[in-house]
């Protein structure tokens, strides 16, 4: 209870005056690292986009990272229990995440800005992949701090370039009803999620299994992120 107050206060007392301060500021433009040339992008609408198979297609890898964190973060308790770890000690790799995921959401961002996210799309599961792995292969309680980190990096890294891919491959004009669409989607996955890893689990399919699975898939969507990139990279020039 104690903790939720002080997050409360400082929410009050640091950001709103933080937030109120910068808005307040005047932006002005500056040039910074040399950035990409990116065609203009036809305006989509919400309609074609639905009727877009590429969408489909990155909805596969928009889905991962919320189906999968939910997932691991609802069944932590049963996860713990079945690995014989300290809950106190899993808790506070939880520290592991938050450092990854502010990192890597920065770091990613100059990443857009250079290559932009288009063509770093293929690479953005790769660490949810070795996230996976690892803790459904490694039984010693440091793989959860393995696990988080690298969650922390796909997190981070995701959230920046899901802001990206959207406006450059379907413009701008709909952006808002497009997102509203994707975010529907990813809402839906995540709540998927918890429940069909335990109606598996339930089924007798051992949860370990299910975590390496669940890495697996990382690693085939990746490469049908490769013929993502690719195709809309070839439609853009045309």
């Amino acid at each position: 209870r104690g903790a939720w107050l002080v997050a409360a206060a400082v929410l009050l007392l640091v950001a709103l005056p933080a937030i109120s301060a910068l808005i307040a500021v005047e932006r002005v433009p500056r040039s910074g690292d040399p950035v990409p040339h990116v065609a203009p992008t036809r305006d989509w609408t919400r309609a074609e986009v639905i009727r877009d198979p590429v969408f489909y297609l990155l909805l596969l890898g928009v889905m991962a990272p919320g189906f999968i964190g939910t997932t691991i973060f609802f069944h932590q308790v049963y996860l713990v229990d079945l690995r014989g770890w300290s809950i106190e000690v899993f808790a506070s790799s939880f520290t592991a995440m938050a450092a990854t995921t502010v990192t890597f959401a920065l770091l990613s961002g100059q990443l857009i800005d250079r290559f932009t996210g288009v063509a770093l799309l293929p690479g953005f599961l790769l660490p949810l992949a070795a996230a996976c792995f690892t803790l459904g292969t490694f039984e010693g309680q440091w793989s959860a701090f393995g696990f988080m980190a690298l969650l922390g990096l796909s997190y981070g890294f995701s959230s920046t370039l899901f802001g990206s891919i959207w406006p450059e491959i379907y413009g701008t004009r709909n952006l808002g009803s497009i997102r509203a669409l994707t975010v529907a989607i990813m809402v839906f996955a995540t709540a998927m999620g918890p429940g069909l890893t335990g109606y598996l689990i339930d089924a007798g399919v051992d949860y370990p299994t299910q975590i390496v699975a669940m890495g697996a898939y990382c690693l085939l969507v990746s490469l049908v992120m490769v013929y993502v990139s690719r195709r809309v990279r070839g439609r853009a020039a045309l």
